[in-house]
Order: structure tokens, then C-alpha cells, then sequence
């Protein structure tokens, strides 16, 4: 849950990349002190933390419809909202009017300033288009993406989660154990080098508020939407006449940015490129906040600032964990994933006993059931069903070998069958032959036999 200073420390930076006039910025601003604070300058009610009677700083209000004819939704309850919109718990009510219920969902209402330019809107198109392909169990699932003809509002539909995010429970518990923070930022870390590789999407804003803790203990990341759409080649499809840059709408949050960020926001270049650095610098500064319950640079770090060294991890693990938040982004670790798994060898180096985890509360370990070993037994099956598909396809191999060979002796068997049985054919034909001559010598006549040799015996001149 944001507190009312982050969010306007969102809205301030939305105003200093151009997003929001003046105006909007104060007016957007005031609501949320109205919201947040009472008439007398104390704290509201915890229930109208989101809500005022007349709804909230984006003029919703629970009840309200929202969407086209073909999809429309009825807001039920206010999750949470900031600097990039409001994210209401909805009812279908397509769904509902066709089988009587509907499922939990969520829409993430964006602000009215990103349908005021052709960039922003074609941006958040394009962006949205494509986090829908992101499919990933610790990213939360985005649908679709809608406009309200009524507010011109544009809105994201995903998935609906319950539990709290990361600034609510650092918020509770203030600090937590290195063991504990490997357990619930390695699926984080995951997720990010899942989008890298496969779609080259980096996060951009990688923060507590955007990471998510379900009642059953899942590690959730959000806000995908506004992330950077990276190619190995320049994208020309993004650039708008009139307007200088193409920006995603969010730099990232003071405190996270890493410094380039700010660099490349400023630069003149068109197509400026981000890289899973950036995100590597917010894991780093994410860590040490775990650890050690604040930023370890504030807001705003200064060229020379130097961090002290968190409780609860070795020398070696610091060494790695400055390299994160290195100013030079050249020598921080490649990815997330590769900081935190350098982190985790370099708490093997030396035995400490506060990386024991008999130091994490029980309570903690049933909650957070750590996505490390869910991967590995995951890994193992599939390991398992690809021995069990090579072993089939060889037992399938061998069958069809010896189905081959029973065949070639079967066809050899053949051949020899019919050399003999023609063998004794002729030999059947021969016999016939030398039989039908002999019944015809035996049917000689004796007179014929005697006139015969009497002939016989004249021509050679014997006497008969």
C-alpha cells in the first residue's frame, strides 16, 4: 500500500517528465490529502483511506459501471491506487448475467492524461498487447485492455489477487532475515529474467509496491504494463510526430531509479535503450531495504554517498550486494537472478549464525513456501517425464527394430520356400516326362518289335 507522500512523489514526477500540467498535478494532489487526512488535519478513517464520499481523485465510485456493451464491469471495491491509476476489484457482468456468478477480477484504471496524446495511447495499446503474452506464475496475468466511452478512461483487465503487497509488509515487520528475503525476491528474480529472455521486456519500476504476497504465500510482480519494450534493433513504430521522445510513461521511483535512468530520460536520443541493469539496481536497493528497514541512499543519491554495511549478511555478500547499486551499470551483475544467486554463494563462504534459517519464524516459512524448491520438484518432473518419453521412444525403437527383422527372416523364408517348392516341381515334371516315355515304349506290340529287329538285322546283315 503507497503512502500518500509516494504517491504524490509519483505525481511530482510525472509532472517533471511533462505527463501532468500544473493543474493536474495540484489537483490530483489535493485529493489525496483530502482522502488521506481529516478536516482537522487528522487521519481519516482507515476505511476511506482510497474513498471520500464523493468517490475518488479519479471520480469513481464503488458500484459504477465501466466498460462498452460487449464488456462491462461493475466496480465493487477499491484496491489501491497511485501515481499510474486506481485498480478496483470488478464483477463481469457478462459473465454474472449468463451464469448467475462471476469470478474475482481486477482493472487497473489509468489516469486521464494517457489518452491525451496519440503517443501514449498507441503506447499503452502496444505495451498492453504484449504483457498478454507474458505467462509466468509469478506475474500476474493481464487479459485485455478496454476503454470506457462514458470517461474516456482507458483500462486494463488481470488477474485478481488477495494478500498485500511488499510496502504493507515491510511496513509490519520492518526488517527481515537474509534467508527471507532470498525466499521472496528469488521468484521476483525469476520472473524478471523470464521477461527478459523471452520477450526482452525489462520491469523499469521495480519497487515493494509492486511486488505482490497472496494469502497462500505466492510472490506475484506487477505492473508490467508500463515496463520498457526492448529490441535487439531500433523500433521506428513508437516515434509520434510532435512529440520528442517516446518515454514509457514511468521512469521509475525515486529511491529505485537507478542513476542512468535519469540520463536516458533527459537525452535527446529517440530510441534510448534499457537493459536488465536497471532493474538489477532496484533488486539491490530492494535488498538492503529488507535487511536493514530503509533505503540505503534515500530518495535522491548523491554522487559520493556511501552506504553502511546491513546486519545480517557477511562481508562477502556486502561486496556483492554494492555491486548491485554500482553508479556504472557495466559492473553490476547481468541480471537479477545472477545478483541474487551470487549473494546466496557468498553467504556459503563463511558460516554465520544469523544466516541460519532456524533464525526465520516458522510462521514466515509456512507463508512464504519458498519458489526455489517448488522449482526444483517442478525441474525433477520434468526430468522425469523426459526420461520416461526417451525410455518409450526407445522401447518403441527396439519394437519396431525387431518387427523389421521378423519380417526380413519371414520374407527370407519365403524365398526359400519357393526355390524348393519349384525345385520339386521340376523335379515333378522331369518324372512325368521320363514316365509318359516309358508307357510309351511298354505299349509296343510284339509283332512290331519282331518286325522291327528283323529290319534291324537285314540293314547290319545278322541272321534273325
Amino acid at each position: 500500500m503507497q503512502k500518500p507522500l509516494q504517491k504524490i512523489r509519483e505525481l511530482r514526477d510525472l509532472l517533471n517528465e511533462g505527463l501532468l500540467s500544473e493543474q493536474e498535478f495540484t489537483q490530483r494532489k489535493n485529493a489525496i490529502l483530502d482522502t488521506e487526512f481529516g478536516p482537522n488535519g487528522s487521519l481519516s478513517a482507515p476505511q476511506s483511506q482510497f474513498e471520500s464520499s464523493d468517490g475518488t481523485d479519479l471520480g469513481f465510485v464503488a458500484g459504477q459501471e465501466i466498460g462498452g456493451q460487449a464488456k462491462r464491469y461493475q466496480l465493487e471495491r477499491l484496491l489501491g491506487q497511485g501515481g499510474m491509476g486506481q485498480v478496483w476489484q470488478v464483477s463481469d457482468l457478462a459473465t454474472l448475467a449468463a451464469i448467475g456468478h462471476s469470478e474475482k477480477l481486477a482493472i487497473k484504471i489509468l489516469p486521464p492524461h494517457f489518452t491525451q496524446s496519440t503517443l501514449h495511447t498507441r503506447l499503452l495499446i502496444e505495451e498492453a498487447s504484449l504483457v498478454r503474452k507474458l505467462a509466468h506464475e509469478h506475474i500476474v496475468r493481464v487479459y485485455d485492455w478496454a476503454r470506457d466511452p462514458a470517461t474516456n478512461s482507458y483500462f486494463i483487465m488481470m488477474e485478481y489477487l488477495d494478500g498485500q503487497d511488499f510496502d504493507r509488509y515491510l511496513a509490519q515487520h520492518q526488517r527481515c532475515e537474509w534467508q527471507q528475503a532470498l525466499r521472496m525476491l528469488l521468484p521476483v528474480a525469476h520472473a524478471l529474467q523470464y521477461a527478459w529472455e523471452k520477450h526482452k521486456l525489462v520491469h523499469r519500476d521495480l519497487k515493494p509496491g509492486n511486488l505482490f504476497l497472496t494469502r497462500d504465500g505466492h510472490v506475484k510482480l506487477l505492473d508490467f504494463g508500463i515496463s520498457a519494450r526492448l529490441r535487439t534493433q531500433t523500433s521506428t513504430g513508437l516515434s509520434t510526430p510532435g512529440f520528442p521522445s517516446v518515454r514509457s510513461p514511468h521512469a521509475g521511483t525515486a529511491g529505485y531509479r537507478a542513476p542512468e535512468a535519469d540520463m536516458q530520460a533527459h537525452s535527446n536520443s529517440q530510441t534510448p535503450q534499457y537493459t536488465p541493469a536497471l532493474d538489477v539496481y532496484a533488486m539491490a536497493i530492494m535488498i538492503y531495504q529488507m535487511l536493514e528497514g530503509r533505503l540505503p541512499f534515500g530518495e535522491y543519491r548523491q554522487p559520493q554517498q556511501q552506504a553502511q554495511k546491513p546486519l545480517g549478511i557477511n562481508q562477502a555478500q556486502w561486496q556483492v550486494l554494492q555491486s548491485g547499486f554500482a553508479i556504472e551499470a557495466a559492473k553490476r551483475p547481468s541480471t537479477a537472478l545472477a545478483l541474487l544467486i551470487a549473494m546466496k554463494k557468498a553467504a556459503q563462504l563463511v558460516h554465520e549464525p544469523g544466516l541460519s534459517s532456524s533464525t526465520v519464524p516458522p510462521q514466515e516459512l509456512s507463508v512464504l513456501d519458498s519458489a526455489s524448491q517448488q522449482r526444483a520438484e517442478q525441474r525433477r518432473l520434468r526430468k522425469e517425464l523426459e526420461l520416461q518419453r526417451r525410455q518409450q521412444a526407445s522401447a518403441a525403437l527396439h519394437a519396431l527394430a525387431e518387427k523389421q527383422k521378423r519380417l526380413r527372416d519371414l520374407e527370407a523364408l519365403e524365398r526359400r520356400n519357393k526355390a524348393a517348392e519349384l525345385r520339386l516341381l521340376q523335379q515333378a515334371r522331369q518324372t512325368t516326362a521320363e514316365t509318359r516315355e516309358t508307357v510309351q515304349v511298354s505299349n509296343i506290340s510284339w509283332e512290331d518289335a519282331q518286325r522291327y529287329l528283323a529290319a534291324l538285322s537285314k540293314e547290319r546283315g545278322l541272321p534273325f
